[in-house]
């Protein structure tokens, strides 16, 4: 006599299931963005309270990055260009200027340039003026947003493009001498393209300015409006404005007279309580844009300096289909940004000016100029408040294997001087990867023929295969990806979890990333229990005794888990109709990961 399966236990189950499908689902859960892939960053010396600052940042870690420690601080340190070269160390440029002038004297500003050891996290030492040749006449050490590259010819490339003309200078060392480009007219063209900035706005074309090196060669800058140029013509310029393209929703599209890239955007994203919702001007105010090129696509940062908020944005070619990533950054996320592996957490009130360390293609880590108060008004002069540039680790090479597309190698360039070099630019991103034998931005510059990345592609997983145990278990066996952007064979499969009595099991298996790590394995279910369904590789099964635990992370490939949920409501189904008895539906309990700040993930 065969019992029926009780109603509602099946709509229980269903239920249960459908709100599994539903955290899956895009939009659903809370998707990881750049902000999630700050990690705890090491400290270069002992943390200490005898400097500056308010309590918020004290004590800290003053060996990082680049500040001067008196009290009241000597030098305010601003922006900050972090460059590893084949000697084995570390490269840094930053502008200063006078503590005793105030931070309002930042229009005086003079860039440096500063030598570290083989740690990038410091600590440096300023050997003072970066040029001597600027095109200021009254102080030709003078200029204010200054950066650096590494060019294809293992060169380099020195810019300052505030308080003076975008100049760019070239050299075959880092510590100089500099040779200035000598230009026609500005180096950003408009190029019929129309770039109208709104009452208010800088009206500078050449403003706050960011420089990648394209895969193929060439030269691509965004500016402080998001205005993005090329030049095909060298280093040298000049750029010519192009007309973007975006995905923005229609509420959100830039002005028709304003090629920017930038989304007009409503409200801001950022989840903290005291974060504000409405957004400052962002044709006015937005600024600070970085761009670069790894896992196979474009990126840019930028920041509402008032509104203290960050965000990202990506495009395939770095012209068309902009796309908004969500939140880069926002300082009151202290606990996430700004911990060190001893457990210090310093509170700064303040950062922008954005950069990133290209190593291996991907991002090592992030700089940024910070300060322990408002820079507006409460910097002043010959007082306990100033700034520095900090030094951030980043997990890069997760972030381009969770987040990169497939892409080939750069276009072909000379080899260098050999050893580490390093450019905004990064390694392709998953798939088949890029042709061998061509120069690739962020790659190890100077190893002739050494650029192009390549990744197997990932085993697909095995198609429900039923077990031979006889109790109606169902196993899926989980295959590897294989996307990334480094050289890999790809991670290691993932292995199903073993079932219990009566038990099922699907496990999807993990995503191999670029870095080769390894996928992780779906738990073991208890008796009559479900293992795990184990979504992108970046969980492990809540696993349990009686009764089935599901976890579900990440918010890639949710598509797919709706399928995987559906699975196992109509495997239960079956194994409950042939044992006679009613199943109580899964009780799936939301797996948060919460972070020291508080916040929770799904």
């Amino acid at each position: 006599m065969v019992r029926l399966f009780p109603a509602r236990t099946a709509a229980g189950l269903l239920g249960a299931v459908l709100f599994l499908v539903g955290t899956a689902v895009p939009g659903a859960a809370a998707a990881k963005t750049f902000i999630s892939y700050f990690l705890p960053t090491p400290t270069a010396c002992p943390v200490t309270s005898q400097t500056w600052g308010v309590s918020g940042v004290l004590p800290r870690d003053t060996c990082n990055g680049m500040e001067n420690t008196s009290i009241p601080p000597v030098y305010y340190y601003w922006d900050g260009k972090i460059i590893p070269s084949p000697d084995g160390k570390y490269h840094l440029f930053a502008d200063r200027w006078a503590g005793s002038t105030g931070f309002g004297n930042w229009v005086n500003s003079e860039p440096i340039y500063a030598v570290g050891n083989s740690a990038v996290i410091g600590p440096y030492t300023d050997m003072g003026y970066a040029y001597d040749n600027g095109p200021d006449s009254g102080d030709p050490h003078k200029g204010h947003n200054s950066s650096a590259c590494v060019l294809p010819n293992g060169t380099y490339c020195l810019y300052a493009s505030e308080i003076i003309p975008f100049t760019m200078w070239t050299s075959s060392s880092l510590a100089g001498p500099w040779t200035a480009c000598k230009a026609s007219g500005d180096l950003i063209q408009t190029n019929g393209v129309p770039v109208n900035f709104p009452p208010g706005a800088d009206g500078t074309m050449d403003s706050n300015v960011s420089l990648v090196v394209r895969p193929d060669g060439t030269f691509e800058v965004i500016q402080r409006h998001g205005v993005i140029a090329l030049s095909t013509t060298g280093i040298c310029g000049p750029y010519n404005v192009q007309q973007p393209t975006n995905t923005y929703p229609a509420n959100e599209q830039p002005p028709s007279n304003l090629a920017s890239i930038f989304p007009n955007r409503q409200k801001h994203t950022s989840d903290d309580p005291y974060a504000p919702s409405s957004v400052e001007d962002t044709y006015v105010w937005a600024e600070d844009p970085v761009i670069w090129y790894s896992g196979g696509q474009y990126h840019v940062l930028y920041d509402y300096p008032d509104d203290r908020v960050g965000y990202h944005l990506t495009s395939l070619d770095g012209i068309h289909d902009w796309t908004d990533q969500g939140l880069a950054y926002d300082p009151r996320f202290a606990q996430q940004l700004f911990r060190t592996t001893d457990g210090t957490v310093d509170n700064w009130y303040k950062m922008e000016r954005p950069g990133v360390v290209m190593e291996g293609g991907h991002i090592s880590h992030m700089t940024f100029a910070v300060s322990d108060v408002d820079k507006n008004n409460q910097i002043l002069a010959n007082t306990n408040h100033g700034s520095k540039v900090l030094v951030m680790a980043f997990d890069g090479v997760t972030f381009d294997a969770e987040t990169g597309v497939g892409g080939a190698g750069g276009a072909g360039g000379s080899s260098g001087t050999g050893g580490r070099g390093e450019s905004e630019g990064g390694a392709g991103g998953s798939g088949a990867g890029g042709a061998s034998g061509s120069w690739l931005p962020g790659s190890d510059a100077g190893v002739a023929g050494g650029g192009g990345i390549v990744t197997s592609g990932g085993s697909s997983a095995s198609a429900g295969t039923t077990s031979s145990l006889g109790t109606g278990s169902a196993v899926v066996s989980g295959g590897s990806s294989g996307r990334g952007g480094s050289a890999v064979a790809g991670g290691s499969e993932a292995g199903g979890g073993s079932s219990g009595s009566g038990g099922m099991v699907i496990a999807t298996g993990g995503m191999s990333t670029g870095s080769g790590g390894s996928a992780r394995t779906a738990g073991a279910g208890g008796s009559g229990g479900l293992s795990a369904i184990s979504q992108g590789g970046a969980t492990t099964a809540n696993g349990g005794g009686s009764g089935c635990s599901c976890a579900v992370d990440g918010g890639r490939g949710a598509g797919a888990a709706s399928s995987w949920c559906m699975a196992t409501f109509l495997g239960l189904l079956a194994v409950a109709r042939r044992r006679g008895r009613a199943i109580r539906a899964c009780s799936y309990g939301n797996r948060f990961r919460k972070t020291q700040s508080g916040r929770k993930v799904v």
